[in-house]
């Protein structure tokens, strides 16, 4: 996919954070990744993966959170835009699948299969709700078995009252994008045709379970 030279996040910012990412998201106190431990852990409670279960990670990373599955003895496709996140992940898992992917482009041909679960962390705030819903249910009901689930852990609150008030506690930490907001967000899946459940899991973060 051809990327404008506006783009608000090029894969090029995510290369020069790879060395780093894993650092940056250990301490789990600040913004925006307060919680981020216990958030990936909600992941894999709500997916509830068995060994065999074949598994996507989409915006991989590092693969912190496709580990948790591997562990799990699940199969594993990681996808991610950033070549230098993959290489680490290749690393911790060196039996995934990987596949260099933009989730603004196509759907790469490797990846042409359902899934039992599809999981996602902290990728899907660059995204309008709009958007947020069309690739939810472009995954749901293309990239996911019968009863299959899509579950995404991001930056998320409950409203956005809840929102603006802890924008307002961290002070110059806050940086504006597209984050859920619950209220508005369940219902534009529902919209969508979507089941979704939202668990709110830290003060800046949560988890949502979706189903066609």
């Amino acid at each position: 996919m051809r990327l404008l030279p506006s783009d608000p996040f090029p894969a090029s910012g995510f290369d020069g954070w790879a060395e780093t990412y894993d650092q940056d998201v250990a301490d789990g106190s600040v913004f925006p990744f307060a919680g981020y431990a216990r958030v990936l852990e909600t992941v894999v409670e709500r997916a509830q993966p068995k060994p065999g279960m074949s598994v996507l990670d989409l915006g991989t990373g590092t693969g912190s959170l496709a580990l948790l599955f591997q562990q799990g003895g699940c199969r594993l496709w990681c996808t991610d835009f950033s070549a230098q996140m993959l290489g680490i992940a290749r690393v911790k898992l060196p039996q995934a699948r990987f596949a260099l992917h933009d989730l603004r482009g196509n759907w790469p041909p490797e990846l042409d299969r359902r899934f039992d679960r599809i999981v996602s962390a902290y990728v899907f705030h660059h995204f309008e709700l709009e958007e947020k819903v069309r690739l939810c249910h472009q995954l749901a009901t293309g990239r996911l078995v019968p009863e299959g689930r899509l579950v995404i852990a991001d930056i998320s609150f409950p409203d956005r009252t809840a929102m603006a008030v802890f924008a307002g506690s961290v002070g110059s930490l806050w940086e504006q994008e597209h984050y859920w907001l619950a209220d508005e967000s369940l219902a534009g899946l529902d919209t969508g045709g979507l089941s979704a459940t939202y668990e709110q899991v830290s003060a800046c973060a949560g988890v949502y379970t979706i189903r066609a």
